[in-house]
């Protein structure tokens, strides 16, 4: 672990700035639209733009990662994260929404290709590192959720305070420029496909994506879906059920908070076909039980139903814990975790965007913390049969290596 150590710092410190740029947004909305840096339009259009992104962006990624190799790839991501939190100082409403689309194009390429880093770099490490980098990314997300708008204030300009935010990327582009591999086998580049039984496939064949990709896409975009609506619209919501500003502020940041001890007791509930069935089931229920508490007393215990939301929201960490040892390498990991980002985002951008439609359309946020009710039970379902193909698949692999083994 001693060679990896500055790389598994560097990669802690990317993670750290994967949510910062999307929930400082998140809490400096009215802010922005009060001084005119973003209109009607584009405050609407803010929240949506992550998952549209990086649905767009993503779908070329492992494509990138094969040819350059997945570490390149990432410090092309954090630089492009940068520059476009950057020039988010300017006031302009345009301004803000080229930048955020350019941060979170670097972001797109940095979260399908960290499961396949972990995967070639740790692979025997896995759960502990996905856990680890999956944790920050939940500390830095209720940070910039908690202190963004006192920030703002501090610097005078909420446009300004929202920029500010490039500066631990910065931080981030610097060392993982200096501790990723020079030279040697990198993630995803050149890597020869093998069969289920570690054998290495002829030239020109491709190993088609294992049972389960399918219905990992699938559950992948339904936690997309509620965690963008929370991470977009989560205090808007509680403003609107009269509770105080400076209190709704706080709920996106005991949201993003709740995950960071949740994820160190979930992820391990990746390992073993009975406790996903349970990390499936419990994610889901703490997902129904917050939303429920927004849909029907929404100002009586906010603060529970922001921490069951948070605790719904570790069903992230959980299917990245999956994508990392779904594949029988790490360019097949990428191949896995391009396919079910980039088409899970794809179906998750509707989240944020209906859940701002529906909201202008109905001046109520009933209809859509039902619609989320309803794709949460939906994720757990398609979690529990997700379960039972990789049950099958295992015990497949296992007798296809068994006759080797005599």
């Amino acid at each position: 672990m001693g060679r990896a150590a500055p790389l598994l710092v560097a990669l802690l410190l990317v993670a750290l700035n994967l949510r910062l740029g999307i929930t400082s947004a998140s809490a400096l909305l009215t802010a922005l639209t009060e001084t005119g840096a973003l209109s009607a339009f584009a405050v609407v259009l803010v929240p949506a733009i992550p998952t549209a992104v990086f649905a767009i962006a993503g779908i070329s990624t492992a494509r990138l990662a094969l040819r350059y190799g997945a570490e390149k790839v990432v410090l092309g991501g954090m630089i492009a994260l940068t520059g476009g939190l950057a020039v988010r100082a300017i006031p302009d409403p345009w301004v803000v929404v080229i930048g955020t689309i350019v941060a979170t194009g670097g972001l797109a390429m940095v979260n399908i290709l960290l499961p396949a880093v972990v995967r070639a770099h740790f692979g025997q490490r896995i759960g502990p590192v996905t856990t680890a980098y999956t944790t920050l990314m939940s500390v830095g997300a209720a940070t910039a959720a908690a202190v963004a708008v006192p920030l703002a204030n501090w610097a005078g300009s909420p446009s300004v305070g929202l920029a500010l935010w490039a500066i631990p990327a910065l931080i981030a582009v610097v060392v993982w420029a200096i501790a990723m591999p020079k030279g040697g086998p990198s993630a995803g580049a050149g890597e020869p496909e093998l069969t289920a039984s570690g054998t290495v496939m002829l030239p020109g064949t491709r190993r088609p994506l294992p049972a389960g990709t399918g219905l990992l896409a699938a559950y992948f975009a339904l936690q997309a879906l509620l965690s963008y609506v929370a991470m977009g619209w989560l205090p808007t919501i509680a403003s609107d059920a009269g509770i105080p500003p400076e209190r709704s502020g706080m709920l996106l940041g005991i949201t993003m908070a709740v995950g960071v001890p949740a994820t160190v007791l979930v992820v391990p509930l990746a390992r073993g076909i009975g406790r996903m069935r349970i990390g499936f089931t419990l994610v889901a229920a703490a997902s129904v039980a917050g939303l429920t508490g927004l849909l029907v007393a929404p100002a009586a215990l906010p603060e529970l139903w922001a921490a069951l939301i948070g605790i719904g929201m570790c069903a992230f960490p959980l299917v990245l814990a999956l994508i990392a040892g779904f594949g029988a390498n790490a360019a097949e990991s990428a191949r896995v975790s391009t396919l079910v980002q980039s088409l899970g985002y794809s179906i998750a951008t509707l989240g944020p965007l209906g859940a701002g439609a529906l909201r202008q359309a109905t001046d109520s946020w009933s209809v859509v913390l039902t619609v989320l009710v309803g794709s949460v039970i939906l994720q757990g379902t398609i979690g529990v049969l997700l379960t039972q193909v990789l049950k099958r698949r295992r015990a497949e692999q296992r007798e296809e290596r068994s006759p080797q083994q005599l």
